[in-house]
């Protein structure tokens, strides 16, 4: 009997497990739908948050920390979505390129009801803004930004396990912002060893966090709209 309830109790215990991490699945679906968010989006949050796209892979308290992200976002239908947030950040690296003067977020919505008809960003639902995403990113490749294909991030990240999709276009538009001001004579090298100096970032760029590329392109875009506005 002793050995039965040995053989018994580890298996009410991962069917118990297994059973949360079931829930918590189906809760963090439930969360992407009412805000919008598709399977790829949903997938590329994930990655940034917890650095597995599948949540097939991931533990109770990984499904927790994702679920808890995703409801602090959901303030009702007016809430921040992945693809707002997503238009928002293109519509900067426009700004700070020089493709655009007013970085406000009633410029980004004149932008959107001109490309789709909605009035509003965040009445955007995520069907339409794929073709303002889009839109903005074909804008940012005629400035000089060359978007990375998936499968050269793919061979970065096999040495750079942390490095994402998302960090690649940030250093896609490092690289844009670089070629702005070395043709205007303020930048000579390569922008990974300015910006080490600069801001005391990592020897590494590939290293460097989604945080500190976005302080990177400030400092670069600064720079880069006083070059244009010198008579």
């Amino acid at each position: 009997m002793a050995k039965s309830l040995k053989i018994v109790a580890p298996a009410r215990q991962v069917g118990k497990a297994e059973f949360g991490r079931r829930r918590l699945m189906i809760a963090v679906r439930a969360a992407c739908r009412r805000q919008g968010i598709d399977d790829d989006m949903r997938k590329d949050i994930q990655t940034e948050l917890i650095k597995k796209a599948s949540m097939s892979d991931m533990d109770l308290g990984e499904l927790g920390r994702l679920l808890d992200h995703l409801n602090q976002g959901w303030k009702g239908p007016m809430g921040h979505r992945a693809h707002v947030g997503k238009i928002k950040a293109l519509w900067w690296t426009l700004y700070w390129l020089g493709g655009v003067d007013d970085p406000d977020d009633r410029a980004i919505s004149a932008f959107v009801e001109r490309q789709t008809g909605v009035g509003a960003l965040n009445f955007l639902d995520h069907r339409k803004a794929s073709s303002v995403i889009e839109a903005l990113k074909s804008w940012a490749t005629r400035l000089g930004v060359v978007w990375p294909a998936p499968e050269k991030t793919a061979e970065i990240t096999a040495h750079t396990p942390d490095f994402s999709d998302q960090h690649h276009d940030r250093h896609a538009v490092l690289t844009a912002l670089e070629q702005q001001l070395r043709a205007g004579g303020v930048l000579r090298g390569h922008y990974a060893h300015y910006l080490q100096a600069a801001m005391g970032l990592g020897m590494n760029h590939r290293g460097w966090t989604a945080q500190e590329l976005d302080a990177a392109i400030r400092l670069l875009g600064g720079k880069a709209r006083r070059l244009k506005a010198k008579p």
